[in-house]
């Protein structure tokens, strides 16, 4: 926030125009700032989401491979049992990543003496 202008002890007309033209502009800056605060929320959101979704995802496991599983379901969808096989895997995928990746930081490590 910036500083309120200050007046002399007797100012002048021009002085209180000038001082009233320069706290409109800061209430306009204020609003602005705070309406692009509020059309960015949703940006932000989706940004935190899709950096929440790097974390848990390994490395190794591109999505990639889901979004060719997905682009399979929707091309074979007529074929009704491949469709739903396709469905269980999408669905089981992340948590055989999970399972994989608990077993890793639980298994003790075989260098040590």
């Amino acid at each position: 926030m910036s500083e309120q202008p200050r007046l002399s002890a007797h100012p002048s007309r021009q002085e209180l125009r000038k001082a009233i033209v320069r706290l409109r502009l800061e209430v306009q800056r204020q609003e602005l700032r705070q309406e692009m605060q509020q059309l960015l929320q949703p940006l932000q959101q989706a940004r935190e989401l899709g950096q929440g979704l790097r974390r848990q995802l390994p490395a190794s496991a591109p999505l990639w491979a889901a979004g060719g599983a997905g682009l399979l379901a929707v091309l074979l969808g007529s074929n009704r049992r491949l469709r739903r096989m396709l469905r269980l895997g999408l669905l089981l995928i992340p948590l055989l990543l999970e399972a994989r990746t608990r077993n890793r930081s639980e298994a003790p490590d075989e260098k040590a003496p």
